[in-house]
């Protein structure tokens, strides 16, 4: 999945068809609610999220969107051995930080 290359594609096909009417027979479709929830960020949290959605070309709300859906689906999908494998898989990344400092 590369979501910079799709975003852009999304982008780009909606500013190409963006004066084009929609035909006569077509009715607006609303699919499903949305539900909008606010988080609160350190500003260097905030800022960290801007620059790194700049750097793939995306906006930020889709961004973090994306971040939760993930982890939503991996929730779902977890175990007591999936659970377990992500704890091992996170201390040995500990070790690795601290190993090179980046430790803050």
């Amino acid at each position: 999945m590369n979501a910079q290359r799709d975003v852009e594609a999304a982008q780009l096909e909606s500013e190409a068809s963006k004066e084009v009417p929609l035909p006569e027979q077509v009715r607006g479709q609303r699919r499903s609610k949305s539900v909008v929830q606010s988080v609160r960020l350190s500003e260097a949290d905030s800022d960290g999220i801007e620059r790194l959605a700049a750097e793939l070309g995306v906006p930020v709300s889709a961004l973090i969107r994306g971040w939760i859906l993930a982890g939503l689906a991996e929730e779902r999908g977890t175990s007591l051995r999936t659970a377990i494998d992500r704890l091992a898989a996170d201390a040995d990344r500990l070790r690795r930080l601290v190993a090179k400092g980046d430790v803050a």
